[in-house]
């Protein structure tokens, strides 16, 4: 009886010990990706890498970009982290934040 107890507490201290490690795991993903979000405040750069990713796909090509106050028109030049460059149809060279983005397409 003594032994099959034993046997038992160990198993369960094992598997919470696979646990533990599981949350900390967790944790230190979750704390990380805190300490993004709090640079990203701080700096006013946000970081949209879905965006990021459809516009750099879209490099040398004409595109339609929609902001609050008004629609860009124009060929991607370049991509950053948290803006996009378009040369406009007229020649003009116009820098769009991503957070002010509302449509690309």
């Amino acid at each position: 009886m003594c032994f099959f107890f034993h046997s038992r507490i160990w198993a369960r201290i094992k598997q919470l010990e696979v646990q533990q490690a599981l949350l900390t795991e967790r944790v230190d993903m979750f704390n990380a990706r805190i300490e993004q979000l709090e640079t990203e405040v701080r700096s006013g750069i946000v970081a949209n890498p879905p965006l990021q990713q459809f516009l750099e796909s879209k490099m040398g090509q004409n595109i339609s970009i929609s902001t609050s106050s008004v629609t860009v028109l124009g060929t991607v030049l370049a991509v950053g982290k948290d803006a996009v460059e378009i040369r406009e149809t007229s020649g003009d060279i116009v820098i769009i934040p991503f957070s002010q983005i509302s449509v690309a397409q």
